[in-house]
């Protein structure tokens, strides 16, 4: 298991931390795709919650990736509508959800959290 917190760590540390666990712990994993997914959701939760407090955990078992985004906001993100070309963001949990195979979004006692998950398939990609 893997856990950073913005207390300890940037969004652009997590994403090099997170790498660097995933590359000995789930090497077969889709790296391109899960660091995006943790971009936007770490930077998001910075971006976008009160203080910006945040934690992430990346968990790697019986050929599931699980990566956890917890943050100190109770509002739940909503995909924009219409034209989202307009400069404003409101791409990422659309993107989230193409690049996960799972999504799912939950009230905690400290906000809430945005959890992506993945199959690994270890076999096959090799």
């Amino acid at each position: 298991m893997f856990s950073a917190d913005s207390t300890a760590a940037s969004p652009g540390d997590a994403r090099r931390l997170a790498l660097t666990y995933l590359q000995t712990h789930c090497p077969d994993a889709d790296m391109d795709a899960v660091q995006v997914v943790l971009s936007e959701l770490v930077t998001n939760a910075a971006r976008h919650t009160p203080e910006g407090i945040w934690t992430l955990t990346l968990r790697y078992a019986d050929g599931l990736l699980v990566l956890r985004v917890e943050d100190c906001s109770s509002e739940l993100p909503r995909p924009r509508q219409g034209d989202t070309l307009d400069g404003r963001g409101g791409l990422g949990l659309g993107l989230v959800d193409k690049l996960s195979d799972h999504v799912s979004m939950a009230p905690t006692p400290m906000g809430k959290a945005i959890t992506a998950r993945w199959k690994v398939d270890e076999a096959a990609a090799r």
